[in-house]
């Protein structure tokens, strides 16, 4: 190569020395296809770390997607099973609390009107990102924490309720006792009205519903709620036909608006015995049952006394 003023020559001599080629190159040109060949490298260098650094975030965001994920199913698993423990929970204390109830007629107590007692627990309604350890941070050993007490807790609850029921039935002193009590629904059905005060849909005016209104079909079978005799089976006032059985120990039950009635005066029933068929006798709306528990003639929420379904 051979340097002739602001440009190169370049020369190739063959062998034979036949056909010698010569260009001549300019500073400039050389200078310029040497920087775009490094720029070309530079370009090449940086867009290759760029997909390096690209494919190592989109690893690390899919990595955290399914973890998060995994954390969501999680958690939707934690808060069922929380709202089991709430439903646990919440049956245990309305059985423990009726039980309280009866005992306290038995031992003589007075026995208040009052509407259903609400759970202090609240853990159906909870919104999921309140939970510790779950929507601001993937905290593993917290959800395996409170998973864990959550097991406990339901065990627990059931345990109580399993030693509830057996001192319930643990009382043959009490047979007699137990069995008068009006303990079970009277009717399958669904409640349309509960006891308490509420306008009325006959005359629109406000004053105390006596018992509780279940629905149900038209000559669906009517069930003695406790052991009793029958008092009362007839026509009366606005609960057209009804029924009225004395189960002793001061307490009574009303049955009415009843289409049929299949007792009579002076029968003594026993707790599950059809009385009747629901109707829509006296001042009603439509079919149902009207459902009274009286102490001492005095009428209170007859939820307070049931324990279960027929």
């Amino acid at each position: 190569m051979m340097k002739i003023a602001d440009s190169y020559s370049v020369i190739i001599i063959p062998k034979d020395r036949a056909g010698v080629k010569r260009w001549v190159v300019s500073k400039q040109r050389v200078f310029g296809t040497l920087g775009l060949v490094l720029g070309f490298v530079l370009f090449t260098s940086v867009v290759c770390v760029g997909l390096v650094h690209y494919r190592h975030e989109v690893a690390a965001t899919n990595e955290l997607r399914t973890k998060g994920a995994q954390y969501q199913k999680e958690r939707v698993r934690i808060l069922a099973r929380l709202n089991e423990l709430e439903s646990v929970v919440n049956q245990n204390e309305q059985f423990a609390s009726k039980l309280e109830t009866i005992v306290g007629l038995n031992q003589g107590k007075q026995v208040q009107a009052e509407g259903h007692r609400k759970s202090p627990f609240q853990l159906a309604a909870m919104d999921p990102s309140a939970l510790p350890g779950v929507n601001t941070i993937f905290d593993e050993t917290a959800l395996k924490t409170f998973n864990l007490k959550a097991i406990d807790l339901t065990e627990e609850a059931k345990d109580v309720g399993q030693r509830l029921k057996e001192v319930y039935k643990a009382n043959p002193d009490a047979s007699y006792f137990w069995t008068s009590i009006p303990t079970v629904w009277p009717l399958r059905g669904w409640i349309t009205s509960d006891f308490g005060w509420r306008r009325s849909p006959i005359s629109g005016g406000r004053r105390l519903h006596e018992g509780m209104d279940i629905a149900s079909p038209y000559g669906t079978p009517v069930f003695a709620s406790g052991d009793g005799v029958v008092t009362f089976a007839g026509r009366h006032g606005g609960l057209g036909n009804q029924i009225i059985l004395d189960h002793g120990y001061g307490m009574a039950t009303v049955y009415g608006h009843n289409s049929q009635i299949l007792v009579k005066e002076g029968d003594q029933v026993k707790r599950g015995t059809v009385i009747a068929r629901v109707g829509s006798t006296g001042r009603s709306t439509g079919p149902h049952l009207h459902y009274e528990v009286l102490v001492n003639g005095i009428p209170v929420d007859p939820t307070q006394f049931i324990l279960e379904q027929l």
